[in-house]
């Protein structure tokens, strides 16, 4: 048997919020496990209206929703971390909440996923690069 939870407390993991503001920073242990369920469960419930890249191009479009976000912009690519994941808790205008349908613990994959699509997608800089790594980039 395996525990199905989709929200239980009010603390960071299940709100996006600490105290009266949103946190930022992911909540639970980033893995290769953790980066491959939030692919999938990008690719289930986000790509269809966001694309695969989270350009904002995803199939919805060719059916009339045009007000789809790119999540590449820098507006969200600054967001809190719990400001997304209120995001899909919740929804945010056009976009319906996801909170009863995702797991807590798979909305952090998600977001996990996420950070590392919008660093792929010409969001990573220097600093992200590892310390051994970024002195061979330097001597190029």
């Amino acid at each position: 048997y395996k525990q199905i939870i989709f929200s239980s407390s009010p603390t960071y993991i299940d709100t996006g919020k600490m105290g009266e503001n949103w946190g930022t920073g992911l909540p639970i242990q980033i893995s290769s496990a953790v980066m491959g369920r939030g692919q999938q469960r990008f690719g289930i419930y986000c790509a269809v209206c966001h694309g695969a890249t989270g350009a904002g191009n995803g199939i919805a479009q060719k059916f009339g929703l045009n007000t789809v976000q790119s999540l590449l912009q820098d507006r969200i690519r600054t967001m809190a971390d719990g400001e997304i994941f209120d995001t899909i808790t919740h929804g945010k205008n056009t976009m319906l909440g996801y909170g009863d349908r995702v797991q807590v613990i798979d909305r952090w994959a998600i977001i996990a996923y996420l950070r590392a699509l919008q660093k792929s997608q010409g969001g990573a800089v220097l600093a992200d690069v590892p310390a051994e790594e970024r002195v061979k980039l330097e001597s190029q």
